[in-house]
């Protein structure tokens, strides 16, 4: 009986973990999107890919 409750908290700390990365990946997307992170990371790559 002490496994199926160790690998039941087990299960709901990593539900836990999965959901909170959930959130924070969310919000980094959204953060970078008003930002225009990824814009400008596509735009200087391709500057340093014209300039080889």
């Amino acid at each position: 009986m002490a496994y199926i409750l160790y690998a039941l908290k087990v299960l709901i700390i990593v539900f836990i973990y999965i959901v909170i990365i959930g959130f924070f990946m969310r919000v980094a997307s959204y953060i970078g999107e008003k930002l225009g992170f990824g814009n400008f990371f596509l735009n200087l790559l391709q500057k340093i890919r014209k300039n080889k």
